[in-house]
């Protein structure tokens, strides 16, 4: 199997921001759904199945901020990254590199719905720093 390499860039639509996440470890991709209220039967087998509507997509993505030369260099990237992914509305782009280009996977328009997550294994003094961020998706 080819190695793949795969990048999140995140574009705001409003053109002030164009920033790609760094070394992103995870994605949860937007998963359909339905609103639904379901009644189950108490004397029978079955269920009564009231649709509702969609269901709202969030997408989770976790990174590391890394850098070799530590402290300093790390906080300034994280800084950036706070700075640059706003709860502005956005696009968010997953793209994978095919060889001779990046190809992409899918994108939607999101907004940031919770403050960026800092994990508490985090290890500033080694140039290491785990987040997490989740947004909504607005439309696919």
């Amino acid at each position: 199997m080819a190695y793949q390499d795969y990048t999140v860039k995140l574009n705001f639509n409003d053109g002030t921001y164009d920033y790609d996440l760094p070394l992103v470890q995870s994605i949860s991709d937007p998963k359909e759904g339905i609103k639904a209220t379901v009644i189950e039967g108490t004397r029978a087998d079955g269920s009564i199945v009231i649709p509702g509507g969609k269901k709202s997509q969030n997408i989770a993505v976790e990174g590391i901020v890394f850098d070799a030369d530590g402290y300093e260099d790390v906080t300034t990237t994280l800084n950036t990254l706070k700075a640059s992914v706003t709860t502005d509305q956005a696009t968010l782009t997953l793209k994978h590199w095919n060889g001779a280009a990046y190809i992409t996977d899918w994108a939607y328009t999101v907004r940031r719905i919770e403050p960026i997550t800092i994990t508490d294994n985090s290890e500033m003094r080694t140039g290491k720093v785990n987040y997490s961020i989740s947004f909504l998706v607005l439309a696919y």
